[in-house]
């Protein structure tokens, strides 16, 4: 079993302009406008892409755990991890 903690409450965006290549597409084409929303939350039921579900982890309290159910229900966790100390 593996417990992957995310964190991130939103998805990663990626420009399609920003993408390396994309200076051989015609620089007056709308694809280089294009975004691409790639889940961050662990929630999407479309993964890799985002779908939305990072929406109900907006209002999670900073450094508190929490574990969703297959159905979208919020449980509040142990502690999983130790944070490291900060030199």
């Amino acid at each position: 079993m593996r417990f992957v903690i995310h964190e991130k409450t939103g998805p990663y965006r990626i420009k399609i302009g920003d993408v390396p290549g994309a200076d051989k597409i015609d620089s007056n084409s709308k694809l280089l406008d294009y975004e691409i929303h790639i889940c961050a939350c662990g929630l999407s039921q479309n993964k890799p892409f985002c779908d939305g579900s990072h929406r109900i982890t907006r209002d999670e309290e900073p450094g508190k755990v929490y574990v969703y159910t297959e159905n979208k229900e919020r449980v509040k966790a142990g502690h999983f991890y130790k944070e490291q100390e900060k030199v």
